[in-house]
């Protein structure tokens, strides 16, 4: 099982990114072996539809879950569509943070049942 988590830096100790689409870095971690990889964000200075090529990217990299702040409206589409699990981030600001969140199943998914535009944490 692996997860996506945005990152701020290129580096396992930054600080998450709350920007999905515009994230600077996306930390790629196989949640049974602790292996994981950072890759840059191809699409952070897309003009539009950032987060549309980042799911498409997460998807070749053979992610299975992603963690974030928030999602715009494309992406939201495409994750509708393709059944991909999404979980709110939060008020969490680091990587083990957010996986010790994960592990203890703390994390929120995102509803996605209602929703037409992007999704933010309130």
């Amino acid at each position: 099982m692996k997860i996506a988590i945005a990152l701020e830096e290129n580096k396992y100790e930054s600080q998450v990114d709350k920007r999905f689409g515009r994230a600077a870095y996306f930390l790629i971690i196989d949640i049974e072996t602790k292996k994981y990889k950072i890759v840059e964000n191809e699409a952070k200075n897309e003009v539009s539809g950032a987060g549309l090529k980042v799911i498409r990217n997460l998807i070749a990299w053979k992610v299975d879950e992603i963690v974030a702040e928030e999602v715009g409206p494309k992406a939201v589409m495409l994750i509708k569509e393709l059944e991909i699990p999404i979980y709110k981030l939060g008020n969490i600001n680091k990587v083990e943070e957010v996986l010790k969140a994960y592990n203890q199943k703390k994390l929120k998914k995102f509803d996605f049942s209602n929703k037409c535009q992007g999704l933010k944490m309130v």
